[in-house]
């Protein structure tokens, strides 16, 4: 049993502040077409509305983790929380939409400070046999980020409060942040740590890489995947060599590193990081979804987004169930992945023979983010299960980063084969073959689990 009496009452509080970033991903997609009318605002500027957001969070997350490190993760923490607030409240008063980009940008800052340190904490504060608990508690909050983004959204978007239409989606944050300073600040305490400089040619390698990687992939589509689009991408390998070279230069010779290349020997951790790059992949399912409802099927935005609610509930219900199961880690990943992996076939082929979801494809839809849901709490568990303290930032730094490629990935790899395919073959059997898609990732998936299970055995 752990000794840290409060841990339960602090998970709450970091679990609080993890659930805006997903919250807010959900919500400012529904109000797109508000910001479009309110500034006129052209494709672009829209798409860096939501962009700018995730490339920012995406390029520094994993310089989060090892920041919790050295300055603590009640500080990092709410060092994020404080810009996440702020920077919230100049997005809904932004009168120009290049300072609803700019705000948007400060928003990522504060989100990429967040979740890295919720699973340091959970590392750190609880013992093996509570982890799982406190992990599904974590991984709910992503399905229910999902529900309340496409109903809250959806309303606050209808009812124009105070007079407002897509600035009050901005302002829902403020009062969840202030909740969640006021309860980590009265029952974390600060952490004694050893000051060690940080890693700054480190930092900006593997910013470089990550930006060099994701700002392409993000904007490939849109420039028809121009060779000089492919040219970044070569480009942000050649960083990240220079990266993994340098950070082993500098363990050599005893200087600080953002990254130590040792973690990477615990086959634990380094093999379940590609699995949990594929299941993320599910994110190119939000990209083709509610476009095919909308553009296709001529629905509402708050119609499209109540089609995501029974993927949302099966989300947050698969960690509460992992949370209170009993069985071994290898169940839970072999059930989460196969339900993804059935559920995206069996779509397919369903969505090729009838264009409009009905009330079965809506339970399967419940039965994919339940297998989503699953194996997010258990794959995190899994990852740093046998990491050692002074290490647990840098691990959850590079779990959050995984998390955040996979889903870049998914969306660009998933949609563009939509996109593609859609004026070849039609929308319906476009979206179904985008959907098997999906169920041939988790198949890779699962392969790297068995390699995950050979590895652990072996080490026994």
């Amino acid at each position: 049993m752990s000794a840290y009496k409060n841990r339960w009452s602090v998970l709450r509080y970091l679990v609080i502040g993890a659930f805006l970033s997903p919250l807010d991903y959900f919500i400012v997609n529904m109000a797109l077409p508000a910001i479009k009318d309110s500034f006129e605002a052209t494709e672009n500027q829209l798409q860096m509305v939501i962009a700018i957001y995730g490339l920012t969070y995406a390029a520094l997350v994993v310089c989060s983790g090892k920041l919790g490190d050295i300055y603590g993760r009640r500080t990092i923490f709410t060092t994020g929380l404080w810009i996440f607030l702020l920077s919230s409240i100049a997005c809904a008063f932004s009168p120009t939409i290049s300072l609803l980009i700019f705000s948007r940008f400060l928003q990522g800052i504060g989100a990429s400070l967040l979740a890295p340190q919720v699973l340091a904490s959970i590392r750190l504060l609880f013992d093996d046999s509570e982890r799982a608990k406190a992990l599904g508690f974590f991984g709910s909050v992503f399905g229910l980020a999902a529900i309340v983004g496409q109903l809250l959204g959806g309303v606050l978007l209808s009812v124009h409060l105070w007079g407002m239409t897509w600035e009050i989606i901005f302002l829902v944050n403020v009062p969840v942040a202030a909740v969640c300073l006021y309860g980590i600040y009265t029952h974390m305490s600060k952490e004694t740590l050893k000051k060690q400089p940080l890693d700054i040619g480190g930092v900006l390698l593997v910013i470089g890489a990550l930006l060099c990687f994701i700002t392409p992939l993000i904007y490939g589509r849109a420039y028809q995947w121009a060779w000089w689009i492919f040219a970044i991408i070569g480009l942000s390998i050649v960083l990240l060599i220079g990266f993994v070279q340098y950070e082993c230069y500098r363990e050599r010779h005893a200087y600080p590193v953002l990254l130590s290349m040792k973690l990477f020997d615990n086959k634990g951790f380094a093999f379940s990081l590609p699995i949990i790059l594929f299941y993320n992949f599910t994110a190119g399912l939000f990209v083709c979804y509610p476009y095919y409802l909308q553009s296709y099927l001529d629905w509402g935005v708050l119609a499209s987004g109540l089609a995501i609610v029974p993927y949302g509930v099966g989300f947050f219900f698969g960690p509460i169930l992992f949370a209170k199961g009993g069985r071994k880690s290898g169940f839970w990943i072999k059930l989460g992945l196969g339900l993804l992996l059935v559920s995206f076939i069996l779509l397919g082929g369903l969505f090729s023979k009838y264009e409009t979801p009905t009330l079965g494809m809506h339970l399967i839809f419940l039965f994919a983010g339940f297998g989503h849901g699953i194996i997010m709490p258990v794959m995190m568990k899994e990852s740093i299960r046998y990491i050692e303290v002074d290490q647990v930032g840098q691990a959850s730094g590079i779990v959050s980063t995984v998390i955040q490629v996979g889903s870049v990935l998914g969306g660009a790899i998933i949609g563009t084969l939509f996109f593609s395919l859609k004026s070849v073959c039609g929308y319906s059997q476009a979206f179904a073959i985008a959907l098997i898609g999906l169920g041939v990732v988790q198949l890779i998936g699962i392969v790297f689990y068995s390699m995950l299970n050979r590895e652990v055995n072996k080490s026994k």
